[in-house]
């Protein structure tokens, strides 16, 4: 699913002939006849509804139907209205409304669902896609129409700098794309085009209060994440993983419930040590309605295994690259079983896992109560007196924090963290170029000086909020990725319903130390079988890894040759090829990896389709409805 949306202004008609060459595309109209949307779709995809001139529709995954969204759009009396009644609606899709001369477009807080925008030919033009919106203007400049701003649609390198942070830039740079001049919709905000050509965005979604006692918070996550679920079977067969974690099985015995073939997926662990394929074999011998698909990892590809230009994301450097090509073997095996919907557990770690920084939050309403915990804390983990008053007494606002974080930004080493911070303070790797290190220190910086207000006031409620959007990009890229092969890759846990279920715990009972994952393990009483909501360990993959790395090193060192990266002086190859080739007794020292080679694959799959890539030095159809 893929589309763009113009205003009601004559100056898109050119930009529409574009998309019109290919005979596939579909188009929705404005009441004056000019495009709307356009893109594709597919019916079940689909749910618009019409009142006289005003229209909603929703692209995605959804159990509303027209009648739903017809009586919704009946009572609205502006766009605003949206702000709440949206939250009635469950699953992950895209909101098109369009009432009188304004559209308003919104995705999800996941981002699981991100919107972008442009302005070309002097109008602003969102999409589902950056790469189509980089691609319009591409096309637009070829032809002779202003796209605006200089370098619109070719590759970003400041943004490939941000890329290299691991493990991830901080907010709001994690949310610039890797084109230029092309703007992500920020989460719980939505974007409006008017018929002058001009867009505004405004902040439609506030984190709810965390005041609900932890039985009564789980009842609203299991109601939301039961729907989520529902929402997703009703297709006659639907496959789902189940490594054996809390999150995937919870998954699994919601979607056993409902009328629909399940087929569960699961990895056979290299490590003995793993207990992962125990637990997963202990939920499939409790679901016995469902049909077991065993993935033996000598049957599928290692992680690292270097992908083809077509296994990349166009949209930007993949977020899953170390398991890009176990993803494309899963989908074409869940495929052949039927199977053209795929759930998995990402986001259960995201939303429901412990963190210090609720401590810290905790503190401001309840500080005896975060003492004791902290306590205990610091008993279990070791921490230091310091570290320990830092969580409960430190903390600056959001714009100040993301200023310190530019010093404290250093190459191969990552800057302790604590339950003070808003977020987890990234590095760049030791093989960052000095002045790719200086780029991202300039752009956090400047970011700082705008004083970007955080997802949510609490520091615990941010950090949710997060890790929930960085799960949404690797959905994003995953589904990317199994798309080729049918298969959709959705993620219940990044429901807007299920995120904002999450958030209302109170706080006291988000720290209880010695529980994992409290609240979901609530949630699931009496659908998850006892002994799997005991379960306290957790998977480590490090044998992965190191098998992976092995495999391919010569295939690894080789992308230091001609490195794309180090063209664009973003990189020293060969220091990359010494961290390549060295022997790396913690696992932990190789996770700066990630996103070097995520940088550096998606910028030769654009050499191979013939898309803009900056050198050094650059400039700082068919219709239906």
């Amino acid at each position: 699913m893929d589309f763009v949306v113009f205003p009601d202004h004559p100056a898109t008609g050119p930009l529409c002939l574009n998309l019109r060459r290919d005979p596939a595309v579909r188009t929705v109209r404005h009441p004056s006849g000019r495009p709307w949307i356009m893109g594709h779709w597919t019916d079940d995809e689909a749910v618009v509804a019409g009142s006289g001139p005003d229209r909603l529709l929703l692209l995605g995954t959804t159990s509303a139907d027209a009648g739903t969204l017809g009586r919704m759009l009946r009572r609205l009396r502006r766009l605003e209205d949206l702000d709440t009644r949206v939250r009635e609606l469950p699953g992950s899709f895209f909101l098109l409304a369009s009432m009188g001369s304004r559209t308003r477009c919104q995705g999800s807080l996941s981002t699981v669902r991100q919107l972008h925008h442009a302005t070309v030919n002097g109008v602003t033009v969102a999409g589902s896609r950056p790469q189509d919106l980089a691609a319009l203007a591409r096309e637009a400049a070829a032809v002779g129409l202003p796209t605006g701003a200089p370098g619109l649609g070719t590759v970003d390198d400041e943004s490939l700098a941000l890329r290299l942070l691991a493990p991830f830039a901080p907010f709001p740079l994690a949310q610039r794309p890797a084109w230029r001049g092309v703007h992500a919709v920020p989460p719980g905000h939505c974007l409006t085009l008017g018929a002058d050509g001009r867009h505004g965005t405004a902040r439609w979604w506030r984190p709810p209060q965390p005041d609900l006692w932890l039985e009564d918070a789980a009842e609203s996550v299991r109601d939301a994440l039961t729907e989520a679920v529902r929402v997703r079977t009703r297709r006659p067969a639907l496959s789902a993983d189940l490594s054996g974690g809390m999150d995937s099985t919870s998954l699994c015995f919601l979607a056993a419930r409902e009328d629909t073939r399940l087929i569960t997926t699961a990895w056979t662990c290299r490590d003995e040590a793993n207990d992962d394929t125990v637990w997963s074999g202990h939920g499939a011998a409790l679901l016995r309605s469902a049909e077991h698909l065993p993935l033996p990892y000598a049957d599928a590809p290692t992680w690292y295994t270097p992908p083809p230009p077509a296994h990349t994301d166009p949209a930007g450097p993949l977020a899953v690259i170390r398991e890009s090509a176990r993803l494309s073997h899963l989908a074409r095996v869940v495929a052949a079983r039927g199977s053209r919907t795929h759930l998995v557990g990402v986001g259960g770690d995201e939303l429901f896992s412990p963190r210090p920084v609720a401590l810290n939050s905790l503190a401001r309403t309840d500080f005896r109560s975060a003492a004791r915990r902290a306590c205990a804390a610091r008993r279990l983990g070791r921490w230091t007196l310091v570290d320990t008053l830092r969580t409960l007494f430190g903390g600056v606002p959001y714009p100040q924090w993301l200023e310190s974080c530019a010093d404290r930004i250093v190459p191969g080493v990552r800057s302790g963290d604590s339950g003070a911070d808003w977020e987890v303070v990234p590095a760049m790797p030791p093989w960052a170029h000095p002045d790719a290190v200086s780029t991202v220190r300039r752009l956090v910086r400047d970011a700082a000086a705008g004083e970007p207000e955080p997802f949510a006031p609490l520091r615990c409620q941010h950090e949710t909020l997060r890790a929930a959007a960085r799960a949404g990009e690797i959905v994003r890229g995953a589904a990317a990725l199994t798309a080729r092969h049918g298969v959709t890759f959705e993620a219940p846990f990044l429901d807007d319903t299920v995120i904002e279920a999450a958030l209302t715990v109170r706080l006291v009972d988000q720290v209880a130390v010695g529980s994992y994952k409290p609240l979901l393990s609530a949630a699931m009483r009496g659908i998850l079988p006892d002994a799997v909501r005991a379960r306290g360990t957790k998977g480590e993959h490090s044998a992965e890894v190191y098998a992976g790395l092995r495999r391919h090193r010569r295939a690894l060192s080789a992308l230091c040759d001609d490195s794309h990266l180090a063209g664009l002086g973003l990189i020293r190859p060969e220091v990359l090829r010494t961290a390549l080739t060295s022997l790396q007794p913690l696992a932990h020292t190789l996770h700066p990896l990630d996103p070097t080679l995520a940088a550096e694959y998606w910028l030769r799959s654009l050499r191979e389709t013939q898309a803009p890539v900056p050198t050094r030095p650059t400039v700082p159809a068919a219709e239906g409805a």
